[in-house]
């Protein structure tokens, strides 16, 4: 949608996720810590993305803020293809663009965690 600030989303809400009862985690970052906003003045906003606590698969998307149907397009292909969230956080992104906002995003994703006995959890590396 282009408002001001611009408003992208693509596949599953928070709230969609819930009450599908789909596990996820959660990824969100104020725009600002995308270099390219201070460079354009434009620092209101966030980047948030929900991954699916098995596959590591992106399960939505939301942006609003400075160029947010252009950041879109590659998470929506990204998702097209089944590809995990780690594709684009280890990506090599041209300095300094929207675009590379992905790395910071999907860096901040939690950790998975797996049961290894009764009422015990370990952190997984992604």
């Amino acid at each position: 949608m282009f408002t001001d600030p611009e408003f992208a989303r693509v596949g599953l809400s928070q709230t969609e996720a819930k009450e599908r009862g789909i596990g996820y985690r959660l990824a969100k970052i104020p725009i600002v810590a995308v270099l390219r906003t201070r460079t354009l003045s434009e620092t209101r906003g966030f980047l948030k993305a929900l991954i699916d606590t098995e596959s590591d698969r992106i399960l939505g998307f939301t942006a609003i803020g400075v160029e947010a149907g252009e950041i879109i397009a590659a998470v929506q292909v990204a998702m097209l293809a089944g590809l995990p969230y780690t594709a684009l956080r280890d990506t090599i992104f041209t300095h300094p663009t929207m675009l590379e906002g992905l790395i910071p995003l999907f860096s901040a994703v939690p950790a998975r965690t797996e049961r290894i006995g009764n009422d015990h959890e370990r952190r997984v590396a992604t």
